[in-house]
């Protein structure tokens, strides 16, 4: 089983690719990865999502809707967002303590791994990944506790990272 957290970033530019918003490298990556994980057999991947969480991407979700009504796009509904929603689990928001391998992590970007380690916890796994494209918030590689879980911050702009997660997933 995975566990994966999707931070709004990435979330925001799969679906920016879904409806042709933006046609970069970034959104085409996030579009085909979070894609790939969908198609992993149901029980094996779980993306969770805590109360802060579920408030980030609303207000992500929020925005990009107003942009396609803007834009004249229809519909504004978003496939992705339905097979994301399918296989997503809401977890307890709860605040935990890392051991940050690397550079720490000065934002409030806590949530994410706290939603992640909950997320392990909660589903008995060991290993847990956060999805990002932001490099100033998540410089460090891996953040760990003493429950034995350790969360893999996934850049996804890193070649040898988008590797690791391939590596963990199959």
């Amino acid at each position: 089983m995975i566990v994966i957290v999707l931070d709004t970033n990435v979330l925001r530019r799969a679906l920016e690719e879904e409806k042709g918003l933006k046609g970069d490298e970034g959104t085409k990556l996030a579009y085909e990865i979070i894609t790939e994980l969908i198609k992993i057999k149901h029980e094996d991947t779980i993306f969770v999502i805590n109360e802060d969480t579920a408030s980030e991407y609303y207000r992500h979700l929020e925005a990009l809707k107003k942009r396609l009504k803007q834009s004249r796009i229809t519909p504004q509904s978003f496939k992705l967002l339905s097979s994301i929603l399918r296989k997503m689990r809401k977890v307890p928001t709860e605040n935990h303590k890392f051991e940050i391998e690397g550079e720490a992590i000065g934002r409030k970007d806590y949530y994410l791994l706290n939603s992640a380690k909950t997320g392990a916890l909660e589903f008995k796994v060991e290993d847990a990944f956060v999805l990002t494209f932001a490099q100033d918030v998540y410089r460090s590689k891996r953040a760990k506790n003493g429950h034995g879980v350790t969360i893999y911050l996934i850049n996804l702009k890193d070649e040898k990272e988008r590797k690791l997660l391939a590596q963990r997933i199959t």
